[in-house]
């Protein structure tokens, strides 16, 4: 009997090597693991992990203060979170974080390098910073 289990058991083993050199394993597509999982949503770009960084907590989501500020003075009109919106020109994404708008403090190149801050007004005014 015992014999006849550490066949089963190599026989399986050679089941499981030979599905995953073929790519499939238990319905699993090719490239995925078992224990992987497969990926939910593409990658933040690099402007956008830096709006995540220095605007997310202020203008990502509508109750945020930045976002319920642009609610105010626009009335609805436009979108509050700026990755809803589709008419945000890069110069101007600059002019707003360098000099500051109301109670939106200036950043400093210290804190955002020009580097940084054409990134995320690119990333603003690109289809891809919107939701």
């Amino acid at each position: 009997m015992k014999g006849y289990r550490l066949w089963l058991g190599l026989a399986h083993a050679a089941c499981a090597i030979v599905a995953l050199s073929l790519g499939a394993c238990a319905g699993q597509s090719p490239g995925l693991s078992p224990r992987s999982a497969a990926p939910t949503e593409p990658a933040r770009s690099a402007g956008g992990k830096i709006f995540d960084k220095w605007c997310g907590d202020c203008h990502s989501t509508p109750e945020g203060p930045g976002s319920m500020a642009i609610q105010r003075k626009y009335r609805g009109a436009v979108p509050a979170v700026l990755e809803q919106r589709n008419n945000l020109a890069p110069a101007y994404v600059k002019l707003v974080v360098r000099r500051g708008v109301s109670f939106m403090p200036s950043f400093r190149k210290t804190e955002i390098s020009d580097a940084d801050l054409a990134l995320v007004a690119d990333y603003l005014a690109s289809a891809q910073g919107r939701k």
